[in-house]
């Protein structure tokens, strides 16, 4: 063997002892999968962070009979105080035999009281830990979030699911941290937020404490201003161009009531400056659906179509209405228009609206136009009791 041959010996022995790779390694059994986190203000100003971890021991196997746990919760919920969130991190993880892993947080319940001192420090303390994923939902809780950690929703196993699920669903506007965030950036715009409840399940032997989604939570820079429910919920949506599959009630005649649902839209809104003052037109087209008429309805007939597109209309119009009267009463931009005045007339934001937005809401005006055409009347589903030949 060549002197070359020897010299190369050491330098793959070297390499060799790099490859180890379980230097840094952590067990499976020695991490807590943290499903969901919340954070409270005290009235001494500390910070209350709690967790909810499940226990993989509790959960029942194959034989368990449908994965019961004999009466027994199958998560664990407990919290600490501290200064910071990290604080209070720190001081629970004292107690934990396990290592706190986040990766798989789904979401994050911050407390009412807390939400109007503000969130941007959140945003500090997450992103510093790389585990921390900006895809989870933040959601504002009426009253403290550690109390809506202790729901016993039927549906789910972990109350942490039924948060994430119905955040998720149609029937509400999806928003995670990083939208939340960029909302928080973006000029002429506030944030909001899931706002979410507690509520007892209709009495019976065993009583559930369900969790609903009351509406969303509005925010003035990152201090949260007030709330957005019922109507004005709904019309947030259509400002901010998404669809949901929620449920419209129009009464027709006194004793005619029609339940349709918006399938389809589309919302265009346009800025300019006339005056000094900011205009919006907010032009929204959308589909419906017949999902149900109290009493026999001949949709046949174009005029009684027409009166039920017109009926959506002003529905939608209303909501709408809600929906901007609140944004003006909390003076916040919680759809977002002063990034449409920002970008048709950047100069002109900057100079005249930016800081004082979004208080100048109040001076704006505002013309609303909404579309409607019922392209599902269902003629073919009459009521099975109709009589053939009755209309």
């Amino acid at each position: 063997m060549n002197k070359a041959a020897w010299l190369r010996i050491p330098a793959i022995l070297g390499l060799i002892c790099c490859l180890t790779g379980c230097w840094d390694r952590t067990e499976i059994n020695d991490m807590a999968f943290i499903l969901t986190t919340a954070v409270d203000l005290e009235k001494d100003g500390r910070i209350r962070f709690s967790v909810l971890v499940p226990l993989p021991g509790q959960m029942g196997g194959a034989s368990g009979g449908g994965g019961g746990t004999s009466g027994e919760k199958s998560y664990y919920i407990d919290s600490e105080t501290g200064a910071t969130i990290r604080e209070a991190q720190s001081k629970l993880q004292q107690r934990m035999s396990r290592r706190m892993f986040l990766a798989h947080r789904r979401t994050l319940l911050v407390g009412e009281e807390l939400a109007k001192t503000g969130i941007r420090y959140i945003y500090d303390s997450t992103p510093r830990t790389p585990e921390n994923r900006m895809t989870t939902y933040l959601i504002v809780t009426k009253g403290k979030a550690y109390e809506l950690l202790q729901a016993t929703p039927k549906f789910e196993r972990f109350p942490a699911e039924a948060y994430r699920e119905l955040v998720k669903s149609r029937t509400a506007i999806t928003m995670n941290m990083k939208d939340i965030g960029v909302s928080l950036s973006a000029p002429g715009s506030d944030p909001v937020a899931p706002y979410m409840e507690l509520k007892e399940s209709q009495k019976s032997e065993k009583p559930s404490k369900e969790i609903e989604m009351a509406g969303y939570a509005m925010f003035k820079e990152d201090k949260m201003a007030g709330t957005l429910e019922g109507a004005a919920a709904d019309g947030l949506a259509w400002l901010k161009n998404k669809t949901i599959n929620t449920a419209i009630s129009v009464k027709l005649a006194e004793d005619i009531n029609v339940t349709t649902r918006v399938f389809d839209s589309q919302t265009n809104i346009k800025a300019k400056v006339a005056g000094g003052k900011p205009h919006f037109t907010i032009q929204v087209v959308c589909k419906s659906k017949i999902l149900e008429v109290t009493k026999p309805f001949d949709l046949s007939q174009t005029e009684n179509v027409v009166m039920v597109e017109q009926q959506i209309s002003e529905h939608i119009k209303k909501a709408m209405q809600a929906t901007i009267k609140e944004m003006q009463n909390n003076e916040s931009d919680a759809a977002m228009l002063g990034g449409y005045l920002w970008r048709a007339y950047p100069a002109q934001w900057e100079q005249n609206f930016a800081k004082d937005w979004p208080a100048g809401l109040k001076d704006a005006q505002f013309q609303l136009h909404v579309s409607n055409a019922l392209t599902e009347p269902g003629d073919i589903y009459n009521n099975v009791t109709q009589e053939e030949g009755s209309s």
